[in-house]
């Protein structure tokens, strides 16, 4: 039973979020009487209206707590929003990947790489985003819930929307792909010769199929797939998609393959080839190998001799360097492709800082002569070509600068690296992980080559 005599300080505390009302009573012989209607008139006083727990009121002056704040008033929290979503119909991260036969052979048929479409065929559909419900705080307020995400349907090239803006379909037949963040449906290119004087450089929007040979000096461009079934000589090929080559490179040392994805040749030779993402292959030699992902060879050989390999993840091959001591570079563990950004984006802002400069002497020199005596027509245009020419490269170094800061960040976090070895590794081979090196120095069979700390380890193939 509460003390009928009993005289306190009623405090009513409110928490930030104004969800939480809680109440501390204090012994004061010149205060109120502990009673339920002292204590919600307290909360009265303070506005708190909404929540109220009087079950827990009345305990409390049954059993007085002292000193310590107790919860009498609980807000509602808003609800938490459901970010619209985007429901692919179609496999976007499907691998291309050849089937290895058991005799150690690969089928370059078997790729599966073809996402075939029909027009108007559905690709994506859009889910709506729900907003978070209200919440009511202790004073009877009310909380916004968060506004849901909402998440653009990824338009590109050949596709429409649907009327009700929620349906992203196909407007021809032929391939979908995500280029750049977007779907597009790309035709196919179909050459049924060799690339030479018969038919010039080859610029195409979608993929390319080419059933005959890429002879020297020719240049293949497209803005999907590359694949050839005969030999690419002394040529150039640029893909932002995948470069799928059944025969392989023989480069004569000015052959070059860029892919935005990945690389597949039965061999490389004498070849500089540079992908984003992997590179496939079932021989390296003497060639200047670039790619952001792993580097694998298959097949019977497998091997690497000779030239430079430079990998984001991964190397992995049965052989690498010969028993003639070869000089072979292998370096993983940084982003090639990274890098050269990197370098370039130093580039063009020492650039546009110059320019910048230059821009702000010559505005200075004509607001001069603006106010001594006033400026020519030409001076006029030489001064709002100088303001542009600044507001734009003032604009294009900002975003520079970004791009850099997160380019610098991902180089901060990328250390790791590994190299796996089936069958042996010769001397003359140099291994580099991130920024340790080391000079194989005696044969090594069937190991994984990875770094710990600052040293370069050798271990069992795993």
């Amino acid at each position: 039973m509460p003390d009928k005599n009993l005289k306190v300080d009623i405090k009513v505390m409110v928490t930030s979020d104004k969800l939480k009302a809680s109440v501390i009573l204090t012994p004061n012989q010149n205060g109120v009487d502990l009673t339920f209607e002292n204590v919600m008139s307290a909360l009265k006083i303070n506005k708190v209206s909404f929540g109220i727990d009087e079950g827990v009121i009345k305990k409390l002056v049954e059993n007085p707590v002292f000193g310590s704040p107790v919860v009498v008033a609980q807000g509602k929290p808003p609800g938490k929003p459901v970010d619209g979503k985007l429901i692919y119909h179609f496999d976007i991260k499907r691998e291309i990947k050849p089937k290895e036969l058991p005799d150690g052979r690969v089928d370059y048929k078997d790729l599966g790489i073809v996402q075939n479409v029909r027009k108007d065929d559905v690709l994506v559909t859009m889910i709506d985003p729900v907003d978070g419900e209200n919440g009511i705080d202790v004073f009877g307020g009310v909380i916004r819930g968060q506004r849901g995400k909402k998440i653009n349907l990824p338009r590109g090239k050949n596709t429409y929307i649907d009327v009700d803006g929620h349906r992203l379909r196909a407007a021809c037949d032929g391939q979908v792909s995500v280029i750049e963040g977007k779907v597009v449906v790309l035709n196919t290119l179909e050459i049924n010769s060799n690339v030479d004087n018969s038919t010039g450089n080859i610029n195409f929007v979608g993929n390319v199929h080419i059933k005959g040979s890429v002879l020297s000096g020719f240049k293949v461009i497209a803005e999907g797939n590359v694949e050839v079934e005969g030999i690419v000589e002394a040529a150039e090929i640029e893909a932002k998609g995948s470069v799928i080559l059944h025969k392989g490179i023989t480069g004569m040392g000015k052959g070059r393959i860029i892919s935005q994805k990945s690389v597949i040749a039965k061999f490389i030779e004498n070849a500089t080839v540079i992908a984003a993402d992997d590179i496939q292959a079932e021989a390296i030699v003497h060639s200047d190998i670039k790619c952001g992902g792993k580097l694998l060879l298959i097949g019977k050989k497998a091997s690497i001799v000779g030239g430079s390999c430079k990998v984001g993840r991964e190397v992995e091959a049965k052989v690498i360097g010969s028993y003639l001591s070869t000089a072979t570079e292998i370096e993983v563990g940084v982003d090639p492709l990274m890098i050269e950004r990197y370098r370039e984006i130093k580039k063009e802002i020492a650039e546009l800082k110059e320019n910048i400069k230059k821009c702000e002497q010559g505005i200075e020199v004509l607001k001069k002569i603006e106010a001594a005596s006033g400026l020519t027509d030409d001076k006029k245009e030489m001064l709002q070509k100088f303001t542009r020419s600044k507001i734009i490269s003032a604009e294009r170094l900002k975003s520079l600068q970004l791009e850099l800061e997160e380019i610098e960040k991902r180089l901060e976090e990328r250390n790791e690296g590994v190299v796996k070895v089936q069958d042996m590794i010769y001397p003359g081979v140099k291994v580099t992980i991130g920024n340790v090196c080391k000079l194989i120095k005696e044969p090594v069979k069937y190991c994984k080559i990875y770094r710990e700390d600052a040293d370069i380890k050798i271990a069992p193939y795993s």
